[in-house]
């Protein structure tokens, strides 16, 4: 028989070993073998313990520890044992997305450089918040917009937006030099048009009686149309006038409905340090929708990347959109950098003087991609969010993400678009044009 003594024995030997395993999961320990290595930060971007440390986005080790050292943030990283980290590597904090989690990202360095030593402490390279990043880009938007206004270096992107504007405006010049040629012509062709209307609202009066005539069998019209046959022919000829005198009205009233934009948009990626440019068209008809033409990431082809990490970016798309603006909702549908998908842009606040000026806006597309860019192979579909800030009429900045599920580039971004009125008056006329064949071809 067991004795009383050894019963408490076992009881006591078995809390202890249940004691020592919840001490051992919810302390996280592990028997994995792994070695220190310390890095320095003037500022860690709220990055905090037991952070996973990833290599190539892999996990292969946590943080340990934050700690205060000669006014320097000093991180103590665990690194599994096994897992070899090159002298040359760059140590700096990650993030999952706009506002997601922290980690310590390491870029692998070069085997030619040597490998780090246990214990060793080790740079990393500070990050920019989107506060400094927003900042920085409105003090180089404002030194831009200063730039442009005085001779700057050649070759400089100021330059380039001057050279763009001039250009724009010899265009305009050389447009408003074509309507000026043929005003004169345009203002008789108009004043004859409304003489047209006018003649034409009167033979409608005119046929209105007519038709009550008709209707009645009575008066001299209606003894001339007795017979029921000519009668008939007539209230068709009357209808198709008064057809024809609609659709006149209708197409003269659209040539002053046409909008036009010019648009402009500049993105940087810090982490390939190269710069992306798009430009296009936008052309409001009437209505709440519009369409949007343009091209998307317009660069030389022998350009060469000057970042840390690859252009991913593929240069020289296009973009086709039909597009929908109702309130705080604008929706685009067509070919995204030619590719088929979709674009929205949301504002909370739309109407309020200053919180109506921030939009959040987001794009998805190339939803079959497969294929391979600077030796990476790009599977998933294209996923792009951020946020917009408008300066004024004719500016906006703001930043996002770029192909959140493959790459994940952050974009600081500056957007310039102005309106047309010579442009969209000429499109006008083209529609009135294009709506003149198409009733003759109907003849």
């Amino acid at each position: 028989m067991v004795s009383l003594e050894a019963k408490v024995g076992a009881f006591v030997l078995a809390g202890l070993v249940c004691i020592a395993s919840a001490i051992f999961l919810l302390g996280d320990y592990t028997f994995e073998r792994r070695y220190t290595i310390y890095a320095t930060f003037h500022d860690v971007a709220n990055l905090s313990k037991d952070a996973p440390v990833k290599l190539a986005g892999v996990d292969i080790g946590k943080v340990t520890g934050l700690e205060l050292e000669d006014h320097h943030a000093k991180v103590i990283l665990k690194i599994r044992h096994g897992v070899d980290i090159y002298k040359d590597s760059e140590f700096e904090i990650g993030s999952t997305g706009i506002i997601g989690s922290k980690y310590l990202q390491i870029d692998q360095g070069d085997p030619s450089s040597g490998i780090i030593a246990p214990g060793t402490t080790v740079k990393g390279v500070d990050p920019v918040s989107i506060e400094k990043s927003l900042n920085q880009t409105l003090a180089k938007l404002d030194g831009l917009l200063d730039d442009m206004t005085k001779k700057g270096p050649r070759g400089s992107l100021a330059d380039n937006l001057r050279d763009t504007v001039a250009n724009v405006r010899e265009m305009t010049a050389n447009l408003n030099d074509l309507i000026a040629t043929t005003k004169p012509r345009m203002e008789k062709a108009m004043d004859r048009t409304d003489d047209i209307t006018k003649k034409l609202d009167d033979l409608l009066a005119k046929s209105n009686q007519t038709m009550a005539a008709l209707a009645t069998d009575q008066g001299t019209v209606g003894a001339l149309l007795h017979d029921k046959k000519m009668k008939e022919d007539v209230k068709e000829t009357i209808a198709s006038v008064k057809d024809a005198a609609a659709t006149a009205k209708n197409v003269f009233g659209r040539i002053n409905q046409f909008h036009l934009y010019w648009n402009y948009d500049w993105r940087y990626d810090s982490f390939a340090r190269t710069s992306h440019s798009d430009a296009g068209m936008k052309i409001v008809p009437r209505g709440h929708h519009y369409y949007y033409v343009g091209a998307s990431n317009v660069a030389n082809l022998n350009d060469q990347p000057r970042g840390r990490q690859p252009d991913y970016s593929q240069p020289n798309r296009v973009d086709a959109l039909l597009g929908f603006n109702y309130g705080a909702w604008d929706w685009a549908f067509g070919s995204i950098r030619s590719a088929g998908g979709a674009r929205m842009t949301y504002t909370p606040f739309v109407g309020d003087p200053f919180w109506g000026r921030f939009s959040v806006t987001a794009q998805a597309y190339d939803f079959g991609r497969n294929r391979i860019i600077a030796g990476k192979r790009f599977d998933k579909p294209d996923y792009d969010a951020g946020l917009i800030a408008r300066v004024n009429k004719y500016v906006r900045i703001g930043g996002r993400v770029e192909d959140i599920q493959e790459t994940a580039r952050y974009m600081t971004w500056a957007n310039i678009m102005f309106e047309d009125k010579d442009a969209a008056y000429l499109f006008g006329l083209a529609t009135f044009g294009a709506a003149g064949t198409k009733g003759r071809s109907k003849k």
